[in-house]
């Protein structure tokens, strides 16, 4: 049996850290420098996900004996800057989780996941994909503008274009809080991704071969956006 391949998208405001992200779980790899990402691009990936993070049926077990599951990922960066806002909207399409990021030492990042959130759910072509949020940037805890058990509350709050109460199946699990300086929290966003992928409707994951063809040749591709 093949494992699973999930089409991730990263989304949120430029210089919240998406880059840095990816960077540091595909490459182990941190670095302070900072260019905004036009457009967007992808790297493969897998990862390896246990038996009690997802369900049964969805498992399969290693020859040691451990119950586990490697999961291929499609890791897409996208620009964060509103005027590439319809270059990024065509990476949307077919993605089974969005990992929404914010900085948490930037209140209007935070306000900005639920736009970003309404404009993936209108181009995305999915009924229900899954969603990750991420606080980046706990290490510069003196900076810090919002506590994590407030998030809720201001995305839900008034929003009349996408409740993402409906998306979010446990706010305690499915947002993270994390530094991209340390890999172990890095791997726990793309961990959980992966989880919440494979337990879609069998029919809604898609495969190495379903995915929509984007020229990405005339795209130049950005750097860390720490």
């Amino acid at each position: 049996m093949d494992p699973p391949f999930l089409k991730v998208v990263l989304l949120g405001d430029s210089g919240v850290g998406k880059t840095c992200l990816r960077s540091q779980f595909v490459h182990h790899v941190f670095t302070n420098a900072y260019k905004a990402t036009i457009g967007g691009d992808y790297l493969t990936t897998s990862v390896s996900i246990p038996k009690h993070s997802i369900g049964n049926e969805a498992f399969v077990e290693t020859e040691q004996g451990s119950t586990s599951m490697k999961v291929n990922l499609q890791v897409w960066d996208t620009a964060g800057q509103e005027r590439f806002n319809s270059i990024s909207q065509a990476f949307y399409r077919g993605a089974d989780v969005c990992i929404l990021v914010y900085d948490v030492t930037n209140y209007e990042s935070v306000l900005s996941i639920r736009d970003w959130f309404s404009r993936f759910k209108e181009h995305c072509k999915v009924d229900k994909p899954g969603v990750v949020l991420v606080g980046n940037k706990i290490d510069r805890e003196n900076d810090r503008c919002i506590d994590k058990d407030e998030i809720q509350e201001v995305l839900c709050r008034n929003n009349p274009k996408v409740n993402l109460d409906d998306y979010i199946a446990d706010w305690d699990t499915d947002l993270l809080e994390i530094s991209c300086k340390q890999l172990s929290l890095v791997e726990s966003v793309f961990k959980r991704a992966a989880s919440i992928g494979v337990q879609l409707p069998s029919g809604r994951r898609q495969s190495v071969t379903g995915f929509e063809s984007i020229e990405l040749n005339k795209i130049r591709r950005g750097s860390c956006a720490c």
